[in-house]
């Protein structure tokens, strides 16, 4: 038997994800205020759009507890 940790996943609004829907790639570069970089990865799912990779890492990383909102800018 194979346990592998549950991963927490990041949603995606999916206004953004429709609207972005045929230019948005799986792998996301987000980088911070103070230039920190971080790879996540995202499910390209309109109906459930999720950073399903890279969440838990960036929410340690700055500390994040429970559920928090995040902006980014889009070009």
């Amino acid at each position: 038997m194979v346990v592998i940790p549950e991963e927490i996943n990041g949603h995606v609004d999916r206004a953004f994800a429709i609207e972005f829907e045929n230019e948005l790639e799986e792998e996301w570069t987000l980088s911070g205020s103070q230039g920190n970089i971080h790879i996540v990865y995202y499910n390209k799912d309109i109906l459930c759009p999720q950073i399903v990779y890279g969440w838990s890492r960036l929410s340690d990383f700055y500390g994040f507890k429970g559920d928090h909102s995040i902006l980014f800018h889009y070009p």
